[in-house]
């Protein structure tokens, strides 16, 4: 299914290009039957220019369904398929394109890290995907503590935006649980606009520290760096 909805999506000029051409083709074709089927004299006459005027409107109907559906697809189904799909990426392999060199041989000539400082580590190696004024988290801050729920604002500024996703993870876990997407730029002090994204509801996990990130597709279903920073939620008394 990603298969097709990736073809319609790449060939979308192409294909509306295809259906206008053959369009114009059947509409000509109708315009010519019905005018035979109003100069027809003779039962026989008449009746083969109704059938034939009644196919080219069939199938000039079906091409314009088709383009219907292809503008459907493409606007709205396929950005909400793509909202709904997991992020196959790994944090490890995340973290490999904004990590430095250097950073990661100091943590292996050392001993093992403790817990904090694990933290702290990948913390520092994930929060190089925020861009000020294109992608970044206005609230949470990093390490703020969450109670119950928060409002989550930001800002998605990029060039050929595709949709984006904002996503929780456990510290220590490798799996992202996205919360939710969409798919139209978020620039505060814009006409229209403001930073809200959404809001998260953390009353149902448990207390803890966790890794809240922003993931931004371009419109060619390729990814920017992911923006992620810390929070921690806290137990309700």
């Amino acid at each position: 299914m990603q298969d097709v909805f990736v073809f319609l999506q790449k060939y979308e000029i192409w294909i509306y290009l295809g259906l206008g051409i053959i369009g114009v083709l059947y509409l000509r074709r109708v315009v010519i039957a019905l005018q035979e089927w109003r100069a027809a004299v003779f039962g026989l006459e008449k009746e083969i220019a109704q059938r034939r005027f009644s196919t080219a409107l069939t199938i000039l109907i079906f091409l314009f369904l088709f383009a219907v559906a292809e503008l459907v697809l493409v606007s709205f189904v396929v950005p909400a398929y793509q909202n709904s799909l997991p992020l196959p990426t790994p944090t490890l392999d995340l973290s490999v394109t904004v990590t430095p060199a250097e950073p990661m041989v100091m943590v292996a000539s050392v001993a093992p890290m403790t817990p904090t400082a694990a933290i702290a580590t990948e913390v520092a190696i994930t929060e190089q995907g925020c861009l000020p004024g294109q992608i970044e988290w206005i609230s949470p801050q990093e390490n703020q503590e969450i109670v119950r729920s928060v409002e989550l604002r930001g800002v998605i500024n990029v060039q050929n935006l595709g949709f984006y996703k904002y996503e929780y993870m456990p510290i220590g876990s490798t799996v992202w649980t996205t919360i939710a997407g969409g798919n139209t730029p978020i620039i505060p002090g814009s006409a229209g606009t403001d930073d809200f994204l959404g809001e998260w509801n953390t009353s149902q996990l448990p207390a803890g520290d966790y890794l809240l990130r922003l993931v931004v597709f371009d419109n060619q279903n390729q990814p920017f760096p992911a923006c992620v920073i810390p929070v921690r939620i806290v137990a309700v008394p």
